[in-house]
C-alpha cells in the first residue's frame, strides 16, 4: 500500500493503483469523466513528490508548470502531497441562450468572462458552479461550436439517457445561469498557416458542432482551397443541421457537405444523394486521396474518431495534419452497445 494526501486527508493506493481510484475506493467524491487522461475533469495539484510523466502526459507546459496532473493516470509514490487546483483554473461564463436543436440536442450559448483563447473547434471542460464557487462534481468535456456574436461560445450537448450531466443541462439550467468553463486545450482550431490546405472535416453526431465552427472559421479567413464537411449519424434524425449545411453549401463555392447514415432503417427516407447510407473511410477512400496538402479534423465519439483515425494513419497522412477530438466521457451503460 502507498500512502499519499489530499488536503492533508490520508489515502491508501493499492499497487498500481491510480490517485482517482484509490479516491473512489475510500469513498472520497472527486469530479471525473473520461478516466483516460482526456477531459481534465479531474486535475489535481502536486504540492510534494514527483509527477510521474504519464500523470502529466497531453497537458500545456504551463499547466506541468503549476504541478497539475490527472488523478485517473497518476500511480502515486509514497508520501505525495496533492491538493485541489485554485478556483482561478475556472472562468465563469453567463449562460445567454438555451434551445434544442435536434432531437434531444441542446445548444448552450455562453459568455465567458474572458474569451481569450476559446477558439472553435477546441475543447473546454463544462462544470457546475456551487455556492462556494468551486466546480461541482458534475462536469463533461465538450467542443467550442459557433456561439451567436462577438465574445460567445456554443456547445452542443445530446441528453443521454444514464447521463446524469447532460440530464441537468437539459433540464435544471436556466437563461442567466453562471456555469464554470475550463481554459481551452487542444489543436483542433483552425489557424492561418492552413489557408492553402484541402480541409476534409468529418463530424460524428454532436461532433459537428466544433466541426462547423472549423469550416466557419475557415471561410470566415478566405480559406483559399477546398473544405469538404462530413456529418455521419446512426439515423437520419441525426443530421440536425442538415438544411443550414445544404444552404452554407450554396453561399460558399470552395464548401462542400455530404450527410452520411449508418441505419438501413432509414435507407428508404434519404435521396443517396446529400445523403448516403455509407462509412466514412468509404466516403473519404472514393473522394480523396491523402496527400501532403490534405488537412484533416475528426470530431465525435471515440470509437468513430479512431476507425478514421486509422484510416488516416494507413493511408500515410503526416499526423501532423491530423487533428483528432474524441468526446470521452464515463460509460454508464450495464451492457456494451450492439
Amino acid at each position: 500500500m502507498t500512502l499519499f494526501f489530499l488536503d492533508n486527508q490520508r489515502f491508501h493506493a493499492e499497487s498500481g493503483e491510480t490517485v482517482l481510484s484509490s479516491l473512489k475506493r475510500a469513498g472520497y467524491s472527486h469530479n471525473y469523466s473520461c478516466t483516460k487522461g482526456v477531459c481534465r475533469s479531474c486535475l489535481l495539484k502536486l504540492v510534494k513528490g514527483d509527477a510521474p510523466a504519464r500523470a502529466q502526459k497531453g497537458l500545456e507546459p504551463e499547466l506541468k508548470a503549476q504541478g497539475l496532473l490527472f488523478a485517473c493516470q497518476c500511480v502515486p509514490n509514497e508520501g505525495m502531497q496533492l491538493s485541489m487546483p485554485a478556483e482561478a483554473l475556472n472562468i465563469p461564463a453567463r449562460l445567454l441562450d438555451k434551445q434544442f436543436i435536434g432531437d434531444h440536442v441542446l445548444r448552450l450559448v455562453l459568455k465567458p468572462e474572458s474569451s481569450e483563447g476559446f477558439h472553435c473547434g477546441l475543447c473546454v471542460g463544462l462544470r457546475v458552479l456551487n455556492g462556494d464557487g468551486e466546480g461541482h462534481e458534475m462536469g463533461r468535456t465538450y467542443g467550442i461550436a459557433p456561439g451567436l456574436g462577438e465574445g460567445t461560445i456554443a456547445f452542443h450537448v445530446r441528453r443521454k439517457r444514464n447521463g446524469k450531466f447532460s440530464q441537468w443541462l437539459c433540464d435544471e439550467t436556466k437563461v442567466g445561469d453562471t456555469l464554470m468553463l475550463t481554459r481551452p486545450w487542444g489543436r483542433c482550431d483552425y489557424r492561418h498557416e492552413y489557408l492553402n490546405d484541402e480541409l476534409i472535416v468529418v463530424a460524428f453526431g454532436t461532433g459537428i458542432g466544433p466541426a462547423l465552427g472549423v469550416v466557419h472559421t475557415a471561410l470566415q479567413a478566405g480559406h483559399n482551397k477546398s473544405v469538404h464537411l462530413y456529418h455521419w449519424g446512426r439515423t437520419l434524425d441525426d443530421l440536425y443541421l442538415h438544411r443550414p449545411l445544404l444552404k452554407l453549401m450554396l453561399e460558399h463555392r470552395n464548401f462542400f457537405y455530404q450527410g452520411l447514415i449508418g441505419s438501413r432503417n432509414d435507407k428508404e427516407r434519404i435521396d443517396n444523394n446529400r445523403v448516403r447510407l455509407t462509412a466514412v473511410p468509404e466516403i473519404l477512400k472514393e473522394r480523396h486521396v491523402l496527400t501532403r496538402d490534405k488537412r484533416l479534423f475528426i470530431f465525435g465519439e471515440p470509437e468513430m474518431v479512431a476507425q478514421v483515425t486509422e484510416y488516416a494513419f494507413l493511408n500515410a497522412l503526416d499526423i501532423e495534419r491530423l487533428h483528432s477530438q474524441s468526446f470521452e466521457y464515463r460509460d454508464l451503460r450495464k451492457h456494451p452497445r450492439i
